[in-house]
C-alpha cells in the first residue's frame, strides 16, 4: 500500500536512488541485509547516491518558486528505538551523495537507514495541493540492516578441553585479557569444548541454525557478554584512559551498550543477581541472546 500524502509529490522517475554501500578495507561494497562480520567494535561508514531531476521535482510539486528543499537522512535502531540526529544537506540537480557514519557504541542489533527529501521551510501562501509546512516529506525510503544474530562476534576456537587441562564437562571457556591495555584483536578468545558436539554444530551452523542450535548459541553469547561486563566493571575508571584499539576500550564500549548507567554497577555492594539480570536483558537488547 502506498503512502498517500495530502500534497503533490515528485514523479517516480525524477528521484532514482542507489542501494547503500559500506566502506570495507578502503573499498565501497554493496550493503547486504545483514553484516556477517560485525561486532561491537565495528564502525559503519555508509554511502548512497540519489540521482535527482531537481527541476522536474519542483515542477510536479508546485515548488518552482525557489522554496528551500533539504535531504534529511539518518538511522534508527529497531530494538532500543535510538534515533540518530538527521544529516541535512541541500539537494543538487543530478547525483547527490549521502554519507553516514555510525559508531559501534550507538548501533543496535538492527538499524533502519532512512533517506528523505523534505520541505526546508514553511510556505504561507501555498496553493491547494502544494506542500506547505517545513519537514513535509516529498520522497523517502528505508533500508533495514541486521548487525548481529547470525554469527560469532568473538574469535572462536574448538579445542579438546581434556588435553588443554580444562574441565571436560564445561561447554565453553572465555579467555580474558591479561591487561586492559593489550590490543583488542585476539584478547578475548572463546573456546568451545570439542566434546560438546551439539554446541560445536550450533556454532558452525552459520545463518541457518535449527531452533535448538539457536538456543545453544544465544545462551552461550549471553554468558560471554556477562563475563566481559563483569571483567570491565571493577576496572571501569581505568578503562576510560585506554587506547581506542585496546581490550579495555572494547570492553568499555560493550558494557556501555549493555548497561546504560554502567557507573552505577561498579560499587562493591552491587546485588549480583540484579546485575546478571540487567546484563542479560541488555545483551538481548543488542542482539546477543534470546528474544522473548
Amino acid at each position: 500500500m502506498k503512502d498517500v500524502r495530502p500534497y503533490f509529490v515528485p514523479t517516480q522517475d525524477s528521484v532514482e536512488a542507489s542501494e547503500w554501500h559500506r566502506l570495507v578495507d578502503d573499498e565501497w561494497t554493496p550493503l547486504e541485509p545483514w553484516v556477517p562480520e560485525w561486532d561491537y567494535r565495528t564502525r559503519l561508514q555508509l554511502r548512497s547516491t540519489v540521482d535527482l531531476r531537481l527541476h522536474e521535482v519542483r515542477r510536479t510539486t508546485g515548488l518552482d518558486d525557489g522554496t528551500t528543499l533539504l535531504w534529511s537522512f539518518g538511522w534508527r535502531t529497531d530494538d532500543s528505538k535510538l534515533v540518530s540526529d538527521p544529516v541535512r544537506m541541500e539537494p543538487v540537480d543530478g547525483p547527490n551523495t549521502l554519507l553516514l557514519d555510525i559508531s559501534s557504541d550507538r548501533a543496535g542489533a538492527v538499524i533502519i537507514l532512512t533517506r528523505r527529501l523534505v520541505l526546508g521551510r514553511d510556505r504561507m501562501h501555498a496553493a491547494p495541493g502544494e506542500p506547505r509546512w517545513a519537514g513535509s516529506v516529498l520522497w523517502s525510503d528505508e533500508t533495514k540492516v541486521r548487525l548481529t544474530g547470525h554469527g560469532s562476534a568473538f574469535p572462536t576456537e574448538v579445542i579438546d578441553f581434556t588435553s588443554m587441562g580444562r574441565d571436560s564437562r564445561a561447554s565453553w571457556f572465555l579467555e580474558l585479557p591479561s591487561s586492559p591495555d593489550v590490543a583488542a584483536m585476539g584478547s578475548f578468545l572463546l573456546l568451545i569444548n570439542a566434546a560438546d558436539t551439539a554446541l560445536v554444530a550450533a556454532v558452525a551452523a552459520g545463518r541457518r541454525p535449527t531452533d535448538l542450535q539457536q538456543l545453544l548459541r544465544d545462551t552461550m553469547f549471553e554468558g560471554v557478554v556477562e563475563e566481559i561486563v563483569r571483567w570491565a566493571l571493577p576496572r571501569w575508571a581505568e578503562l576510560a584512559d585506554c587506547d581506542e584499539d585496546s581490550a579495555g576500550a572494547s570492553a568499555r564500549v560493550l558494557t556501555t551498550r549493555v548497561l546504560p548507567d554502567a557507573q552505577r554497577w561498579t560499587t562493591p555492594d552491587v546485588d549480583s543477581m540484579e546485575l546478571k539480570a540487567t546484563v542479560i536483558a541488555g545483551a538481548r537488547g543488542i542482539g546477543f541472546g534470546r528474544r522473548l
